[in-house]
């Protein structure tokens, strides 16, 4: 947990005692039991430093875990890149779109109502990717919901992502043929 982000650790520790298929109050107990065991180092040593009976619900231990781990200063931090978010110069659109989420799921108390995600994202965006995205809409994507605006997104990613695969696998093998020629 040293360099993990403490809401995605939360959301593995969710997934994990999920499996086992507990509900209700034998959740929380659930929860409390386990919890240590998906610690280690600075993590295990503030748990245990706690004073007995501090922590006697679920919701004492994650609210004190992560204002331990995710102070204020950090959730600041996590807020202004969400708001400062901008599309590397040679960045597809694919992995602009991920690094965007990934800064939204490392935040989840950040605040932002959908439509000024959708905003700040497009924002963001290098003029040309801009462009193609407002084409794709057929006008701006401002003028849409925010969820026509992530399904569209969400589609020029993939379709983004696809393409780029596809072309570093398909230069390869031209350069591999433009040898193959010249040795002859």
């Amino acid at each position: 947990l040293d360099h993990e982000d403490p809401h995605t650790h939360l959301y593995t520790f969710y997934e994990l005692c999920g499996l086992v298929g507990v509900s209700g109050a034998d959740e929380e107990a659930l929860f409390m039991r386990l919890f240590p065991f998906s610690l280690n180092r600075k993590a295990k040593a503030w748990l245990h430093s706690q004073p007995n009976q501090s922590l006697t619900t679920w919701r004492d231990v994650e609210t004190k875990f992560l204002a331990r781990v995710f102070p204020p200063s950090k959730n600041t931090e996590a807020r202004t890149a969400i708001a400062t978010f901008a599309q590397g110069a040679d960045e597809p659109l694919c992995e602009a779109w991920e690094r965007y989420k990934s800064l939204l799921r490392r935040c989840p108390n950040h605040g932002f109502k959908v439509e000024l995600q959708v905003q700040t994202f497009c924002n963001g965006l290098q003029p040309q990717t801009k462009m193609i995205l407002d084409a794709s809409f057929g006008g701006s994507v401002m003028f849409r919901t925010a969820e026509e605006a992530i399904t569209i997104i969400e589609s020029m990613a993939s379709t983004d992502f696809r393409s780029q695969h596809g072309r570093s696998s398909s230069h390869k093998r031209g350069v591999l043929e433009l040898r193959l020629k010249m040795q002859c």
